[in-house]
């Protein structure tokens, strides 16, 4: 039997602050994967590493919250939307956190290498540029009802990544051809961009559930 609107509000609302606490402890992760790389701080990728499991677990309880809302409490419209949504949600934030632990180990796996100073603010520009998309599509979320013009907003940013990430590879190939002694390096740094590229792209599928949520319509914003 269905259950009261009221109860179910509360446990969707209980749902939706699980899943900001969530993308907080994912932007975390990011963010320090970026110190990491500017300060090539072997300790704090190493932390990062072992920081994964936790956001992992976290995955897993939000999943199970929802199955359980969606079982017991039987919600609808609105209510149903957002409950669907967060499932698909969760794993996208916990692939994100993957990558922020994948620049971490790639960074401990180059541990004696020394990485061009241009190149790596080049990487940490894409980051950036990625971690904001990320925080944004989750301020949109976190908006009463969701803020489908402010999702929008941030999936338009996708293009500008991919521009920095082509920017990159080019630079990475001129430096090889110029020093081929900095081809592994450049081959680290060029694996690094391409999960920060891809932390855009899930941003923005992020962005798309922020739109489904407060409209209805499930758009293609990748």
């Amino acid at each position: 039997m269905a259950e009261s609107p009221l109860l179910v509000e509360k446990k969707r609302d209980a749902l939706r602050q699980g899943l900001l606490g969530l993308g907080e402890q994912v932007e975390g992760a990011l963010c320090q994967s970026l110190d990491a790389l500017r300060g090539h701080d072997l300790d704090l990728a190493r932390k990062i590493v072992d920081g994964d499991s936790a956001i992992n677990l976290r995955r897993r309880v939000l999943e199970q919250e929802a199955l359980l809302v969606l079982a017991a409490y039987q919600p609808a419209g609105a209510d149903l939307r957002m409950v669907g949504a967060a499932m698909e949600m969760v794993t996208e934030m916990e692939r994100i956190g993957d990558y922020a632990a994948d620049v971490a180990r790639i960074l401990l796996l180059n541990a004696d290498q020394v990485f061009p100073a241009p190149l790596v603010t080049f990487v940490t520009e894409i980051g950036e540029a990625a971690v904001a998309m990320f925080r944004d599509a989750m301020a949109a979320y976190g908006r009463n009802g969701g803020d489908p013009a402010m999702a929008r907003a941030v999936a338009i940013r996708d293009d500008q990544v991919d521009a920095l990430q082509r920017e990159l590879i080019a630079a990475i190939v001129a430096s090889i051809r110029s020093e081929p002694e900095v081809a592994a390096c450049g081959v680290a740094l060029s694996w690094m961009a391409h999960n920060y590229e891809r932390v855009a792209d899930r941003a923005t599928n992020i962005a798309e559930r922020v739109v489904f949520i407060a409209t209805g319509q499930l758009p293609e914003l990748n």
